[in-house]
């Protein structure tokens, strides 16, 4: 199985020096990839090969048609805003014109029977001050869920906040305790559409949300997850014996594998 996963990444510049009003220096530059956990976890059978892309990178990379995409089982998008995917990047040399929409090829692909999968995090969904930016989009129309309109949709639990498993035979978490998922430290407020699976619930009360939800989109199928796969809101999960079960049973299941 092939897996395309786009964001989970920053550039790092630093430390800065300044020694003087005329001398500023930066003394340090690297990639720092928060999804590597996920991508070892994935890969760690040997029957999924993943391709990342950071943000950076995805801009100007990123698949442009359906019959591109296709080379994938399934697609990835954490914390990778939008724009990302919509914007023609003039700013890069040799970046041909497009003349296609990357927004609607994701829908197209996953409509003609791939899999997508959107992991939370401050710039997914609607993300942090609306910057997600999925809202009202060809992808969040192939999605089970709808973000929230142009509003911050992140909810901070520091104190820590439990998973409770609705349906524990559905083949994405099947052969997981239910019992013993480890607390998150926030999510994305999320909305699933009528016909959409809720598999699992994170919060209670006034923190209640829906965390893992899936539907079929199609011929395709599509999955939210509303919290994180790294830190800081999985700090607990990333590390979790499970971890690497629960996404390659996630990726399997949209790819049509179980």
């Amino acid at each position: 199985m092939k897996v395309l996963y786009t964001g989970d990444s920053s550039y790092n510049l630093g430390p800065v020096f300044v020694a003087s009003p005329f001398n500023v220096e930066v003394k340090g530059f690297s990639v720092n990839v928060w999804g590597q956990p996920l991508i070892d976890a994935l890969q760690a059978d040997g029957d999924i090969e993943v391709t990342h892309m950071t943000p950076h990178k995805a801009i100007s990379d990123f698949p442009r048609t359906v019959e591109d995409l296709s080379r994938y089982d399934a697609v990835i998008i954490s914390d990778c805003e939008c724009e990302v995917l919509a914007l023609f990047p003039f700013w890069i040399p040799g970046t041909p014109q497009p003349h296609t929409n990357r927004l609607k090829a994701i829908r197209e692909y996953t409509r003609n029977g791939g899999g997508l999968l959107m992991v939370g995090g401050w710039t997914s969904f609607s993300g942090r001050f609306g910057h997600g930016g999925y809202y009202n989009t060809p992808v969040e129309e192939a999605l089970p869920v709808t973000c929230r309109e142009g509003i911050d949709d992140r909810v901070e639990t520091p104190e820590g906040v439990c998973v409770k498993v609705m349906k524990p035979d559905h083949p994405i978490v099947a052969g997981i305790p239910a019992n013993e998922w480890p607390p998150f430290e926030g999510f994305n407020k999320i909305f699933p559409k009528p016909g959409a699976d809720v598999v699992a619930m994170i919060g209670e009360g006034e923190d209640e949300n829906p965390l893992i939800v899936t539907w079929e989109f199609g011929k395709g199928r599509s999955m939210a997850f509303a919290s994180d796969c790294s830190p800081h809101w999985a700090a607990l999960f990333q590390p979790w014996k499970y971890y690497g079960q629960f996404w390659r049973q996630a990726v399997r299941w949209l790819a049509k594998k179980s």
